[in-house]
């Protein structure tokens, strides 16, 4: 799917939450390469490098423009958006603090973080490019934080 240019930052960060998210799925399986624990990890450098600063991107800047500016803004998909942040922040927190192996949770996490990037570049994103106008995208593109895979 095409994004505007100045949501690449956001949709750059959500391909590698997609591989997190299909690593999470396959936790405790035979297509998993990795330990609980190389999981754990992983997820936790995910989330301290960009997941945070992503959701913040998105709650403090993309969000509110997108409000302010659609004539009838989708208020039921921006509160799926925000409730999948919350639910994402709590598992995170869970299975960071958590000391046993939990693969069921790991698993649900990465079903979760899927469905939730999906929402977003499927639904929500082209209703923002469509609602806000494209300097005020641009503005916005100048505070998103950079990813810490690639710079971008």
């Amino acid at each position: 799917m095409k994004r505007h240019e100045a949501l690449n930052p956001l949709s750059h960060h959500h391909h590698h939450a997609l591989v997190m998210a299909l690593e999470m799925k396959r936790a405790g399986t035979e297509q998993s390469s990795k330990t609980y624990k190389q999981l754990v990890r992983d997820m936790i450098d995910f989330w301290i490098k960009d997941g945070r600063d992503h959701f913040r991107d998105e709650e403090e800047v993309l969000v509110p423009l997108y409000l302010q500016f659609a004539s009838e803004p989708k208020e039921n998909l921006i509160k799926d958006m925000l409730y999948q942040h919350a639910q994402i922040r709590g598992l995170i927190e869970e299975l960071r603090e958590k000391g046993e192996t939990d693969y069921e949770k790991m698993r649900s996490l990465g079903e979760l973080l899927d469905e939730h990037v999906r929402l977003e570049e499927r639904t929500l994103f082209p209703l923002m490019e469509e609602a806000i106008p494209e300097n005020y995208l641009y503005q916005a593109n100048g505070r998103f934080h950079r990813d810490s895979y690639s710079g971008f």
